[in-house]
């Protein structure tokens, strides 16, 4: 069992800490989340590790360890200097509100098989983990962490509509970002 727990250690460590890091903005507080849940992993029978997919299970274990310390945390808000709306949107669109060549979106193909795969997740790191801090929050505790909007409002002291303009704003850069390392056949530098 614990030869198993190392293998899983040493293939989803950083990219757990990463998501940690995201959403607690301390690498200790991070570090910590993630040490929780590899003891948790520790404590669990032998069948369950057995019949499990590991990315799923320690996700869905970090993911309660990180929402248990954003409830215990009182949080100020972020001080980041994200894109405004309409920064992003000139980025888009030109002045008649149509897409700028080589930034509309393509037809993506067989989406569904492409998902499954284990390179599309790291690609989705990637996109999320570029994003500035406030929509990728935002994007990773409704997709991820699947938090209601009240929550997620209560958790990063925003209102409703500046968490409509950051989940609205984080989709449209992961599908850009989506469209170019993925998709469209980028690579992953």
């Amino acid at each position: 069992m614990q030869a198993v727990v190392a293998e899983w250690v040493e293939q989803w460590r950083a990219s757990m800490v990463r998501f940690a890091y995201l959403h607690l903005s301390s690498v200790d507080d991070a570090e910590d989340v993630v040490q929780e849940t590899f003891a948790a992993v520790l404590s669990a029978d032998r069948a369950t590790l057995a019949a499990v997919e590991p990315r799923r299970y320690l996700f869905g274990i970090l993911r309660n360890k990180v929402m248990d310390r954003l409830r215990q945390r009182y949080r100020a808000p972020s001080q980041t200097h994200d894109l405004e709306q309409e920064d992003l949107d000139a980025l888009l669109f030109d002045q008649g509100g149509h897409w700028l060549g080589g930034v509309a979106p393509s037809a993506w193909h067989t989406p569904d098989s492409s998902t499954e795969s284990e390179q599309f997740f790291q690609v989705l790191d990637i996109c999320v983990n570029h994003l500035p801090q406030k929509p990728a929050r935002v994007f990773s505790m409704k997709e991820f962490l699947e938090c209601d909007a009240e929550e997620i409002c209560g958790a990063l002291a925003i209102s409703k509509t500046d968490y409509w303009q950051s989940l609205s704003r984080a989709r449209k850069q992961i599908h850009l970002c989506l469209n170019e390392r993925w998709f469209g056949g980028g690579t992953l530098a």
